[in-house]
């Protein structure tokens, strides 16, 4: 007789445990423990910063596939009020985290961006973002201890023509 209720209680534990396994799968409260693939721009460049930290630079570079390396392709911004102007083009945007993906769809120039970030007065951090397309995006982030380098697809709108034109007009300035 005990040992058909051991057994009995083996198989009620069991099935508890595939409820409360269940449940948690399909309520979601799964995503904290397992990575999603879809991500924002937000959650893994500007959330990383306290209200401490100050943003310290923002270089950006035009890198074409056709031509050797240009320094006057490369323009450096100093101001944090210019530099937060800059990353508000990017806040909302979408991303999915991928393998890797087609280069061959890579315009004939794309974008580096070196943005470097004084954490709270005593080290700097930083982040490289590489810009191939609109739907292509590459960040490296100083402060991951791994997976540092990460590939993206952009799943919303993001307009690489506006970024061209504010990088013509801030070469202008600078010049």
């Amino acid at each position: 007789m005990s040992r058909q209720i051991k057994m009995i209680m083996g198989i009620v534990i069991i099935i508890v445990f595939l409820a409360i396994a269940v449940r948690m799968y399909t309520s979601g409260q799964y995503t904290m423990f397992i990575p999603s693939k879809h991500t924002t721009f937000r959650a893994e460049v500007t959330d990383h910063m306290t209200m401490l930290d100050t943003l310290d630079r923002l270089t950006i570079r035009k890198i074409s596939d056709n031509e050797p390396y240009n320094e006057d392709d490369e323009i450096t911004i100093k101001d944090p009020k210019e530099i937060r102007d800059m990353l508000k083009l990017l806040k909302d945007v979408d991303l999915k985290r991928v393998g890797e993906f087609d280069v061959s769809e890579r315009n004939p120039h794309y974008y580096e961006w070196r943005l470097t970030i004084n954490k709270e007065g005593r080290f700097t951090d930083g982040f490289g973002l590489t810009f191939y397309n609109e739907k292509s995006i590459s960040i490296y982030s100083e402060a991951k201890t791994r997976d540092k380098f990460e590939d993206y697809e952009i799943t919303n709108e993001f307009n690489l023509n506006e970024m061209d034109r504010l990088f013509e007009k801030m070469k202008e300035e600078q010049t």
